[in-house]
């Protein structure tokens, strides 16, 4: 299962399941220590991995978003 960390409070990750929308809270320590919010993570057998690429991926295509977004707004 891949998730997207949406924030973090007080040791607790918020994450998002991807293309399903339900949240689960995942205490911190069990997440790999370079995982932050906006980080892409995958369940493994051994616990969490962040998944580099995805992360990466979608933090552009919300860049784009928010570029087009701003872009549409010029005067």
């Amino acid at each position: 299962m891949t998730y997207v960390i949406d924030r973090i409070e007080g040791g607790i990750a918020i994450c998002e399941r991807l293309g399903v929308g339900e949240n689960i809270e995942i205490e911190v320590s069990s997440l790999p220590k370079k995982a932050k919010e906006g980080s892409v993570i995958i369940k493994t057998d051994n616990g969490f991995a962040v998944d580099v690429d995805a992360t990466m991926r979608r933090k552009t295509e919300l860049s784009d978003r928010l570029n087009r977004l701003f872009d549409k707004h010029k005067v």
